[in-house]
């Protein structure tokens, strides 16, 4: 007979949103929704144990819309901002200067992220998994967290995270398909770079699994 998982979820807002596709190189366009590691990275802005003896593992992420909100609309915006990284031509980092980067990024999003805390099974009285769930959920109660959650790039800080809202829905008439669909960047906690993609990723009904 199989365990009841330890389950957790949150919802989360922001008005930009950006999930790079690493193909679109230097002037980046974001998936249309999460990956499966971006919402690892909400769920691990909120609670995680650095010893990796438990851990969330996303399972669906459901997008979701204001009631009064046209169904089934992915909504697109324009931004651009002043690069100063490593990635900066070498007299532009030698002048200590930036350059523009113009980006196509999601707006005005609402997600409700669901997860399942796996890791060490429990002995000696300790249950590394339901001290993470329970640490997880007594944050999200207390609006706590240990970095502000973000909604991929870290300028794109939530307006909102916790429990679910009333005014907000999934967006049920919402139907994707995305042919080639980043899925995680590292093989493990700590790991190695190595990035893993799945394909015909669908979205049903508003509802992407990662299963």
């Amino acid at each position: 007979m199989n365990a009841k998982p330890y389950e957790v979820s949150v919802e989360i807002a922001a008005p930009l949103a950006m999930f790079a596709r690493p193909d679109t190189g230097g002037t980046p366009t974001s998936y249309p929704v999460p990956t499966w590691s971006a919402c690892k990275g909400i769920f691990e802005s909120i609670a995680f144990f650095a010893q990796g003896n438990a851990w969330i593992n996303p399972v669906r992420v459901e997008v979701c819309r204001r009631e009064d909100q046209t169904p089934g609309e992915i909504r697109w915006q324009r931004y651009t901002t002043n690069y100063g990284g490593p990635l900066r031509k070498r007299d532009l980092i030698g002048a200590g200067s930036s350059f523009q980067l113009f980006a196509t990024v999601l707006a005005d999003v609402c997600y409700r992220i669901h997860g399942e805390v796996e890791g060490e099974a429990p002995r000696n009285r300790r249950n590394p998994r339901h001290h993470l769930q329970d640490l997880f959920e007594r944050r999200l109660k207390q609006g706590r967290c240990w970095v502000t959650p973000a909604l991929g790039w870290k300028e794109f800080t939530a307006s909102y995270w916790g429990s679910f809202r009333e005014e907000y829905v999934v967006d049920e008439a919402l139907e994707l398909e995305i042919p080639s669909m980043l899925h995680s960047v590292w093989d493990g906690p700590g790991g190695a770079y190595a990035p893993a993609f799945r394909q015909n990723v669908k979205v049903r009904k508003g509802v992407l699994s990662f299963a």
